[in-house]
């Protein structure tokens, strides 16, 4: 999409690339004036206004958390030990963390993911959150690193630093976020070796992102679709020119569960029956025609069902920020399901206890959450 300097149109000084995104910051009657992804940096300039309302797609572009709202169990690696947690986004990748039923006041943290556990950073020392044999709180200076959902070959640190976590209570669905396949972080992106549009994440990535907004709303854990869509390719789920085979959620669960704190129940053709899995905590990915979307909750007071959709199109028909829709909706149309497939938390072992002897330090608990 062209990019000019004034809103007259009349000299270009850029292009705004494909499924990426844009900050609206100004309109007139003819062109909508924009902050931009340049290759290096952002630019700003004007667009015109028609030709960006019938290419563009509003979407949620907020930041994306690590772990989501919510009350979470966080445990040591090394220890064993744990302790319970609240944790509420802050917005500038700074979350507070209230620790239940102690009398200390709310910290702020930063964590960075290592596949399946969290380093927890102390901004204000530069140094990470540890627990020693005895249960207690130290923390301590290692390498700082970036998120890694991928299994490292060596991990950042030993396992003392590394923490484990598991949300309680409930889903995470209060609010709710759907992902969409062209989110500029991923869309451009390769899901298999096809060189033209169809090989896009944008274009072929819904079954992937689905499983990403499947495990969000289930335990608040943000997990790359990249990751999916790369062991989709490898074990030969990713079937060019027709998507993703449905083979992928279960072995996704099989794979990445235990990491990401999921796993795959069974397939259903009920709606009945996927009422009764939302209701218990679960939630299922849909086969709808040509596509698969995310049905995250039920509501049993509008007897209405929480639909989110990575790619919405006018026939389902959906929206960027997630539908709840009558069970009507979800048996006709677009939306008509040929398959569900229900995920649920896995089991755990963890014992809900508190840390044993937890000695806090003055300046321990300052730390923002780490997204790049």
């Amino acid at each position: 999409m062209n990019v000019f300097e004034t809103s007259s149109g009349s000299k270009k000084i850029g292009v705004a690339p494909r499924y990426s995104g844009v900050i609206v910051v100004s309109k007139t009657s003819d062109h909508v004036q924009v902050i931009y992804e340049k290759k290096k940096a952002y630019g700003i300039g004007w667009i015109d206004r028609g030709l960006y309302h019938k290419e563009a797609i509003p979407y949620n572009g907020n930041e994306k958390q690590l772990l989501g709202n919510g009350t979470y169990w966080i445990q040591n690696k090394a220890s064993g030990e744990g302790i319970r947690v609240q944790i509420i986004f802050l917005g500038d990748q700074k979350c507070q963390v209230s620790i239940l039923n102690q009398s200390k006041e709310d910290h702020t943290w930063k964590l960075i993911r290592e596949y399946d556990h969290f380093y927890i950073k102390n901004m204000k020392n530069e140094k990470y959150l540890s627990m020693d044999e005895n249960g207690t709180l130290t923390d301590g200076k290692i390498k700082d690193m970036n998120n890694c959902f991928t299994k490292p070959q060596k991990e950042a640190a030993q396992k003392s630093y590394q923490w484990q976590v598991m949300r309680l209570n409930n889903k995470n669905v209060y609010p709710y976020r759907d992902f969409m396949q062209f989110d500029p972080a991923w869309a451009r992106k390769d899901y298999g070796n096809v060189s033209d549009y169809s090989g896009k994440m944008a274009a072929a990535g819904c079954g992937v992102v689905a499983i990403t907004n499947a495990v969000y709303a289930l335990n608040g854990q943000f997990v790359d679709p990249m990751l999916f869509a790369d062991y989709a390719v490898e074990k030969h789920y990713r079937i060019i020119g027709a998507g993703t085979h449905d083979g992928i959620f279960k072995a996704a669960a099989k794979k990445f569960g235990d990491a990401y704190g999921f796993t795959y129940i069974k397939t259903t053709y009920s709606t009945s029956e996927v009422r009764e899995y939302l209701k218990k905590g679960c939630v299922a990915i849909s086969h709808v025609p040509g596509h698969y979307v995310t049905v995250a909750d039920f509501n049993p007071k509008t007897k209405k069902y929480l639909v989110l959709d990575s790619h919405p199109i006018k026939s389902r028909p959906t929206s960027s920020f997630g539908n709840w829709f009558k069970r009507e909706r979800l048996e006709r149309g677009g939306l008509t399901s040929s398959a569900y497939y229900i995920y649920g938390v896995p089991g755990q072992a963890w014992k809900y206890e508190s840390a044993k002897g937890i000695q806090f330090q003055k300046d321990l608990f300052t730390f923002m959450v780490y997204m790049r």
